[in-house]
């Protein structure tokens, strides 16, 4: 794998600010204040320009539209979603919009052209809330225009623009969260909690959490300001991500000027309408800039980076941008797009990806035995249901092939009283790499981090900015519904070693109160058990999925010597240790062990140590 400096950086994605113009007066943005204005100027893109940028650069095939302004006051917006569906470019709204003066003709065009995700800034569930940091806003009208889209989505049959709700917590509007959530639920929105930008802009801070114990639990990060953040995880939340756009995601304001990154509005690195994407882009005083973040050169007068407080604090913790943030993000290019706008569907391109994938990866292991000399074929026997099980593991996992970047190791695959087919298997997964691109298949997933970290690359996922990368570390737990394209890659010095289950039954039914995608940190769970003897358990994420009437995930906590009395359960239970050891089927089971109980099977379990053990149980009830 070759690194950054090494060669010249040619991005399928970029960041086009359609406007900086915004109604909204709101209190900690620069754009409000004017002074964005008065660096970038006050304008739109103009349909020609992005005409011509689509011509000359045909690798570009997803570009942002939003950032410093408000993207629906740009008047050529149906002619750039027209043009950019034509010519199989995705485009996004995923840096925010605040959606309140939306014409018609724009709200179809929205679906009609396959507008991949919007961002909608909501900072309250009532107007008198949304209106404190929204000033000039209209919540009602914003309700109106989502529910229009809602309905377009309905009558073009289409998934498009996937609507994430972004709340920003602040003191005045804390108390109206849970109710934004629920709103977000019933006009099948994400939901997306953030913390304030606080002093980023040199702004005063503008109305501080006051429940900040209920903000560091909502938002799932044990803290309730970016300044806890700093102090709790040792680097700054968000804004230190967009540095690594100087690689993968340019900026670039309306009128050509390259920015870089999402933040800066003070200085340029040329003009892209004018000189061209690639000589911005890899031109001298860029590649000085990436250079800065990355430790290896001084700061500069005249690079726009010397004066971000982002770099300032980046070069104070000596925190620098590595070559595992800014390696290469899978995108799909323009063919694929076309494939999925106007032949397949989405899902039918992914299948059909997969199946691709699949095929070449059914040929290279042809391929290897054949050259191994030990090329068999094996006819599959009708499985027989599972027993009960437990399967102790060694971790890290061994790779046997130096060729191989991904090994799977199965650990068990069959039917159950109420699942056609169950499976578990454990992978080793080599730094930089993925196991295949982003896939969709017909069964549920359950992923666990058991050691090393990787990013997960998730298209249909909003994350920050829109990136769709969602970082995974040890102790944390994915839920993939069915159909949920997905894929991930291992980062860091070590291997990712990761464990799956999946389980598939005929008839699934997918409810509006079904499971969606979720990812769910095991050890924070593990922090808020009651100190008590014996047995402590505490549920991390539970409802109905497509597959199973419930599924549930709960962590334990076992002291030494306690334990349950032998029983049975009516659903299948599937066991992962993560610490300590438990001893049952007759056996001891040491950290990443998984053990099985299938439905109706007689177990128990004690603890034989002499520290507490800590698990993760799944039940999945048909």
């Amino acid at each position: 794998m070759m690194a950054a400096k090494e060669q010249a950086l040619d991005p399928r994605f970029v960041r086009l600010d359609a406007s900086t113009v915004c109604q909204l007066k709101c209190p900690s943005c620069p754009t409000a204040t004017g002074a964005t204005g008065q660096k970038l100027g006050v304008g739109s893109l103009k349909f020609e320009d992005f005409d011509k940028f689509i011509r000359r650069n045909p690798h570009v095939s997803h570009i942002e539209l939003s950032n410093w302004g408000e993207v629906f006051l740009n008047k050529d917006l149906v002619k750039i979603l027209a043009y950019a569906y034509r010519r199989n470019v995705s485009l996004y709204i995923a840096n925010g919009a605040n959606m309140n003066d939306i014409r018609g003709d724009v709200l179809e065009a929205l679906v009609k052209y396959k507008l991949r995700r919007i961002t909608c800034s909501i900072d309250g569930a009532s107007q008198e809330t949304y209106v404190q940091y929204r000033i000039k806003g209209d919540f009602n009208r914003v309700m109106e225009n989502i529910k229009a889209i809602n309905r377009w989505k309905a009558k073009y049959r289409s998934s498009y623009p996937q609507l994430t709700w972004q709340f920003v917590a602040f003191g005045h509007n804390e108390h109206e969260i849970a109710k934004a959530q629920e709103m977000a639920k019933a006009l099948g929105m994400s939901f997306l909690l953030k913390l304030s930008w606080e002093d980023l802009y040199d702004l005063p801070e503008f109305s501080p959490v006051q429940n900040k114990e209920l903000v560091g639990k909502e938002t799932g990060l044990g803290v309730a300001s970016r300044k806890e953040y700093l102090a709790k995880y040792g680097q700054d939340y968000v804004e230190h991500t967009c540095c690594w756009d100087l690689w993968n995601g340019p900026q670039i304001n309306y009128d050509g000027r390259m920015l870089g990154c999402p933040i800066n509005y003070w200085g340029d690195y040329g003009n892209v309408f004018e000189e061209g994407l690639d000589a911005c882009l890899n031109g001298e005083k860029m590649q000085y800039a990436r250079d800065m973040l990355m430790g290896k050169r001084e700061a500069k007068e005249g690079i726009p980076c010397t004066t971000c407080k982002v770099y300032r604090r980046i070069k104070k913790d000596q925190a620098w941008v590595t070559e595992t943030d800014v390696e290469t993000v899978y995108r799909s290019g323009r063919r694929y797009i076309m494939f999925e706008n106007k032949i397949l569907g989405e899902r039918g391109t992914v299948r059909l990806v997969t199946f691709v994938s699949r095929l070449r990866e059914f040929f290279r292991q042809i391929r290897k035995a054949l050259k191994q000399g030990r090329f068999d074929i094996r006819l599959q026997t009708e499985a027989r249901a599972l027993p009960n099980q437990g399967y102790p593991l060694s971790i890290p996992l061994p790779l046997d092939d130096e060729d191989n970047k991904w090994k799977p190791h199965p650990l068990f695959r069959g039917p159950t009283k109420g699942i056609r087919d169950f499976s578990c298997h454990v992978s080793v997964l080599v730094n930089g790499y993925s196991p295949h691109p982003p896939h969709t298949h017909k069964e549920e997933e359950i992923l666990i981090m058991l050691s090393g970290e990787a990013d997960l690359l998730l298209p249909l996922y909003p994350g920050e900015n829109g990136h769709g990368r969602l970082p995974l570390k040890p102790g944390e737990v994915v839920y993939y519904p069915p159909e949920y394209p997905h894929t991930l890659q291992a980062i860091g010095k070590a291997s990712a070693n990761y464990l799956m289950f999946r389980w598939y039954t005929p008839n699934p039914k997918q409810g509006s109160n079904s499971l969606s995608f979720g990812k769910y940190k095991i050890y924070d769970s593990f922090a808020r058990h009651e100190t008590e003897e014996g047995f402590s358990t505490r549920t991390l994420f539970e409802g109905p999925s497509t597959c199973l009437t419930r599924l549930q995930c709960r962590t334990s906590i076992l002291s030494p010597g306690a334990g349950y009395n032998s029983h049975v359960d009516a659903y299948d239970v599937a066991i992962v240790v993560l610490e300590g050891e438990v001893e049952t089927l007759g056996k001891r089971f040491a950290p990443h062990s998984v053990i099985f109980y299938p439905a109706g099977k007689r177990h128990g379990m004690s603890n034989p140590g002499n520290i507490p053990a800590k698990y993760v149980v799944f039940e999945f009830q048909k």
